[in-house]
Formats: structure tokens, sequence, C-alpha cells
């Protein structure tokens, strides 16, 4: 078995690779997103917005909704900034419960 030599998550856990220096890439990942300045793309995100609401059209945006946990913050964080999605689901016969409940 093999371990990060940061974190110490084992190579056992799905879609867990490792560099050269034995550093896994959840750590890797983690580095990355301390760079990213959240503020600048924050600004960017509105911009884009008001940009979709000033084509004053039925919808502003398409939402796949599938009722799990993503695409279910994604349409609250929608309607935070005033978008008018067009949501789309399809139903393949294999939503939970829980999927159907939050849709």
């Amino acid at each position: 078995m093999k371990y990060c030599v940061k974190c110490v998550l084992p190579n056992t856990k799905p879609g867990l690779i490792f560099d050269s220096e034995g550093v896994c890439s959840a750590c890797r990942f983690a580095e990355i997103k301390k760079t990213i300045n959240w503020e600048q793309r924050t600004v960017k995100l509105k911009e884009i917005c008001e940009r979709a609401k000033k084509l004053n059209k039925e919808y502003d945006c398409i939402l796949g909704l599938s009722g799990g946990v993503d695409s279910a913050y994604l349409a609250l964080k929608i309607k935070e900034h005033g978008l008018r999605p067009l949501v789309v689901h399809v139903d393949a016969g294999w939503n939970s419960e829980i999927a159907v409940s939050n849709i």
C-alpha cells in the first residue's frame, strides 16, 4: 500500500494518483485551489450573468437538473444571481427517491 507523503491518504481511494514526489492528486488540487483569485472570479461571474440578463430572452441559460447535490446547488446559485433558467431533466429510470424529491 502507498500513502501520500503530505496527507497520508492511501492509494486505495478511487481515482487517487501519486506524482513522482509521492504527493497525491487531492493535495495537488488543493494547492491549485489556493492560487485561484476567487474575488476576481466572482466579479467575472456577475458580469456574465448581467450580460445574459440584458439579452432579454425568455430564458437566460439552460440548466441540467439531475436532482443531485451539485445541480441543486447550481440551481440555487442561478436564482441568487437573478437568472431565469430553462431547467431540463431527463428521467431515464435511474433517479433515486431523494433526487426525485429534490427536483
